[in-house]
């Protein structure tokens, strides 16, 4: 068992390493979750204030009760009718939507039904929103109009009009917001990949150091057993790692933790999360032939990875293009896999496949990993 105590033997000398990047994690988690909690709650469930910019050419009293209706959920801005003024509020956001209520409103648009003139931000789902709004108010109003109720008879009924009451549905059994725990297994990649990838490096540099190399190739104990003892040693580094990371996670987050439906499987996540890196690991120590190599190799590798693949940068916030060049890589797997446990307090049917689709893509990673460390191990002799 000499490979295999020369392995602990050098991780035990770099164990500042661990406590460092501990350090730092829990800092960075702390900060972000509570930057973050309590924002993702069901966006798409909540009353939305948008700023409007309406141009009133008619000033009547159906289109004062159409300003009145869109008020109550939203801002209203008075613009003049004047094309700089008005691409300007749009240019700088100091709108997001711009209604033209044009003369005689009530004989054009409520009893003719022409289309009102509006402007949007491309993209917004704002627009769509207050587009519901106002197709509420004209249908109200061409209800009252086909009564023959006076402007000023259906402006006042219009008042009487109260906004939709809604009841969220709680079908992703998580009661429309984010677990705090979820942060915590958000940023582990970062820790997880640093400590992993540096220790591993140095302990297999210190095995390829002046003569230790020759000696262990001159040895009576066999290239394979080397092997297998090297192999065993860095899996009891990792599983322990791993051990202790789970254990901070539950003495954080207590019996909501445990008791959560998602529990096994953010720890299943994460064990796969970290045989994965371990095979990275491995490939990155025999690619190295320096402490500073070694150093600049695992910076880029561990912070490029943790702000493509959604550690760092959520993934609902990236664009397409960098969430298409994320899935070639094993860290987007595993945070797509904590995104789903995160939003989901059920996991079964459909949401299942989905968790096992990404730990199985994950073990994947590791194959191919392990697979071309075997190949250029073998090239190297080593």
């Amino acid at each position: 068992m000499t490979v295999f105590k020369a392995y602990m033997k050098i991780a035990k000398k770099n164990i500042w390493l661990f406590m460092m990047y501990l350090a730092i994690f829990f800092v960075v988690t702390v900060v972000f979750q509570k930057v973050s909690a309590g924002e993702k709650k069901a966006p798409g469930y909540q009353k939305a204030s948008v700023p409007i910019g309406i141009v009133d050419e008619d000033e009547g009293v159906l289109a004062d009760s159409l300003k009145e209706y869109l008020g109550r959920t939203n801002e209203i801005v008075l613009l003049p009718n004047e094309k700089e003024v008005l691409q300007e509020n749009l240019f700088y956001r100091n709108v997001e939507y711009i209604l033209w209520i044009p003369e005689s409103f009530a004989q054009t648009c409520i009893a003719e039904g022409e289309p009102l003139k509006v402007v949007k931000l491309p993209g917004s789902s704002s627009g769509y929103y207050i587009d519901r709004q106002i197709n509420s108010f004209l249908q109200y109003a061409q209800i009252y109009e086909a009564a023959d109720f006076t402007e000023a008879e259906a402006a006042e009924k219009m008042r009487d009009i109260k906004s939709a009451e809604i009841t969220l549905l709680d079908t992703k059994k998580n009661v429309g917001k984010t677990p705090d725990y979820t942060f915590y297994y958000q940023y582990m990649p970062y820790l997880v990949m640093s400590v992993i990838c540096y220790i591993l490096g140095y302990i297999l540099l210190g095995f390829r150091r002046g003569e230790l190399s020759r000696r262990m190739q001159a040895s009576a104990v066999s290239r394979q057993r080397q092997s297998a003892e090297g192999i065993a040693a860095a899996c009891i580094l990792s599983l322990a790692l791993w051990t202790i990371l789970t254990a901070v996670g539950i003495l954080l987050y207590g019996q909501r933790f445990i008791k959560s439906e998602g529990f096994v499987w953010f720890l299943l996540n994460s064990l796969v999360l970290v045989l994965t890196v371990l095979s990275i690991a491995y490939l990155c120590g025999l690619a190295i032939k320096n402490s500073n190599a070694l150093s600049g190799l695992v910076n880029t590798l561990t912070l490029g990875m943790c702000f493509v693949c959604g550690v760092f940068v959520p993934l609902e916030y990236m664009n397409k293009t960098v969430k298409t060049a994320a899935q070639f890589l094993p860290i987007y797997w595993y945070e797509k896999v904590n995104q789903i446990l995160s939003e989901f307090g059920d996991i079964t049917g459909s949401v299942r496949t989905e968790v096992l689709q990404g730990i199985g893509i994950q073990l994947v990673f590791a194959l191919a990993f392990m697979c071309v460390t075997f190949v250029v191990s073998r090239e190297k002799h080593w």
